[in-house]
């Protein structure tokens, strides 16, 4: 990996990191928010498709600036934009998908609460590559 594609990768767990921190402390803290907010939005086709407009961009501009495959933070990053991407675009071309999967998380709140202890470790772990861990020489 060059000092280029690390700085890239660095950079991006920067952000990504405490992004995910952020949001699995809202799902585990706001949970019942969420049971009330997920089915409503669903059902809101302007808002979805917003909302899949912007994901879409986001994980584009993440993939196309950061695809990198050399280390695990590395991929990571580039697996975060190409989820992104797919996530936009389902949300954008097949809501329903969506609203299936927002119907069974909410029937199963293990599952999210579960994908919440998930996304913080995993945010955990960025966060800490991005700011704390040793440049490689």
């Amino acid at each position: 990996m060059t000092e280029a594609q690390a700085a890239a990768t660095r950079f991006c767990a920067r952000v990504i990191g405490p992004y995910y921190i952020v949001m699995a402390i809202t799902l585990l803290t706001r949970q019942h928010t969420f049971e009330l907010l997920l089915p409503t939005f669903m059902q809101n086709a302007p808002l979805v498709l917003t909302a899949g407009a912007f994901t879409l961009i986001a994980g584009l501009v993440l993939f196309t600036g950061h695809h990198h495959w050399s280390s695990p933070a590395a991929i990571a990053v580039s697996l975060t934009g190409i989820l992104a991407a797919l996530k936009g675009a389902s949300l954008m071309a097949a809501p329903e998908f969506g609203a299936q999967l927002t119907a069974i998380t909410i029937r199963a709140p293990l599952l999210l609460q579960g994908a919440a202890v998930l996304l913080l470790l995993f945010g955990a772990w960025l966060s800490f590559v991005g700011w704390f861990a040793k440049r490689s020489a």
